[in-house]
């Protein structure tokens, strides 16, 4: 019997390590607001040029999400070729989110969904710390649920990969 909840709580916490989109599915367009600019747009066309494109999604207040976000940042000064953007998606307060997103030193844009649908999209369901990376036709490639040292380094080996000039 322990050996059987033992069992469960493995899946269990396995399947919470994996976002709900997985490679082959693609990042669909909604309309943001970057609580930087105050600007509306749709983040993923503005980002269609870019050959890498990562979105990660997550709580203001985890402090999880936002060293998933420095690790991005990281990535992002790396590569000219990749795009960033982050959605808070438990506040709409914009100057919370800047304040923490300036603390933290993220120069990409942190957003809120103007849209309600984005959830329905993105399967997101309140979880903090999901992120998923896509090629320039939108393509997820690899997703996850927050950033340890291997999956880190999964992701910043399959950016490099694939945006070398």
């Amino acid at each position: 019997m322990k050996r059987l909840i033992l069992l469960s709580l493995l899946v269990a916490s396995a399947a919470l390590s994996q976002a709900a989109l997985k490679p082959g599915a693609r990042l669909q367009p909604y309309a943001i607001k970057n609580t930087a600019t105050g600007e509306s747009y749709c983040q993923v066309c503005k980002y269609g040029p870019k050959t890498g494109k990562i979105v990660a999604f997550g709580k203001l207040t985890d402090d999880k999400f936002w060293a998933d976000l420095k690790q991005l940042q990281t990535l992002q000064n790396q590569h000219e070729k990749l795009g960033v953007f982050a959605q808070v998606i438990d506040s709409s307060d914009t100057a919370a989110i800047q304040a923490a997103a300036k603390s933290n030193g993220i120069t990409f844009p942190v957003v809120v969904a103007e849209e309600a649908t984005w959830n329905d999209i993105y399967k997101v369901n309140g979880e903090s710390r999901v992120i998923y990376y896509a090629r320039q036709d939108n393509k997820i490639v690899w997703s996850k649920v927050g950033l340890d040292d291997k999956t880190s380094k999964q992701l910043t080996k399959r950016v490099a990969k694939d945006l070398k000039s």
